[in-house]
């Protein structure tokens, strides 16, 4: 393994990995974790597995090298044998799949030799990366539960107001005609009052679905980011009530039909609030999403 030198110490002492050596030098400057994770921008649970080299926890080998770089130029660490070390104990990512191999008889019939081979290979990596960020954009625009799901919650309201429309039209119908029926016994000229009587009973069905406009309440759920995040959040009846990138400063409120589902893709630095009290994300964080429903 690679060893680290670092000179700043006034004994010279050797540390072993990166980590160790970003964590020597930040207690020899004095910083605590909240000042480094406030001056880099992460959280002190990033910190603890960079300088632990807990890598695994952290979101890509890409990001780790980016963090390490970081972390090294606040701390006016020499970058170059941290990163060193780094390409010896980074995880494996998994590898991109084999590329199909191009068929000679075909590159024949498309042109010249190397050229036509160049020509479809290019292709083959075009359609490649534009099928994986169609997936990528695909997939964090896709509610936290599966659309049918959602599609069959969306459906049950309804059901049950015409259900409620229906025994109220039936009641109403078997009150005009009992009051019909009495009027025909009593007299023919309460005939005309008991349909008047009818008349408001029969509107009654209207009122009904009131009470679904009355469950919701004005900025229930409002969401405040510090930094980029992408944030989702959709109701019970699958309605999305945002789906889009908030940039820094920008923040949405918004209301439904509870429960809602929520995807946010840079929680650390997102502020939620749901009727009026602040929502903690750490518990619902994995990386850097939180996904989860509140009721």
């Amino acid at each position: 393994m690679t060893e680290i030198i670092d000179s700043s110490s006034a004994p010279q002492s050797v540390v072993h990995t990166a980590g160790a050596a970003l964590k020597a030098r930040r207690l020899e400057l004095g910083y605590s974790l909240d000042k480094v994770s406030a001056q880099l921008k992460l959280t002190p649970r990033q910190i603890e597995a960079i300088e632990s080299e807990r890598f695994d926890e952290l979101p890509g080998n890409t990001f780790v090298r980016g963090f390490v770089r970081n972390y090294a130029r606040f701390l006016d660490l020499p970058m170059a044998p941290l990163l060193a070390h780094l390409e010896t104990c980074l995880p494996q990512e998994r590898q991109q799949a084999a590329l199909p191999r191009v068929n000679e008889d075909a590159s024949v019939l498309l042109g010249s030799g190397a050229k036509a081979n160049t020509f479809l290979l290019g292709a083959v990596v075009t359609i490649g990366v534009a099928v994986g960020a169609a997936g990528v954009v695909w997939y964090l625009q896709q509610p936290v539960q599966p659309e049918l799901l959602a599609s069959a919650t969306a459906s049950l309201p309804k059901v049950v107001v015409l259900d409620e429309a229906s025994e109220v039209a039936a009641q109403s119908a078997s009150q005009v005609l009992s009051l019909q029926a009495s009027a025909v016994l009593a007299e023919p000229a309460s005939v005309a009052s008991a349909v008047a009587i009818a008349k408001p009973v029969a509107s009654a069905p209207v009122a009904a679905p009131a009470s679904a406009v009355q469950a919701l309440v004005p900025g229930e759920l409002t969401i405040a980011v510090q930094l980029d995040s992408w944030v989702q959040v959709q109701d019970s009846t699958g309605a999305k009530l945002v789906s889009e990138l908030l940039r820094p400063g920008m923040s949405r409120s918004v209301s439904g039909v509870p429960p809602y589902r929520l995807k946010i893709g840079n929680a650390p630095h997102t502020k939620l609030t749901f009727r009026n009290q602040i929502v903690d994300l750490t518990t619902y964080t994995r990386g850097d999403v939180a996904t989860f429903e509140l009721k």
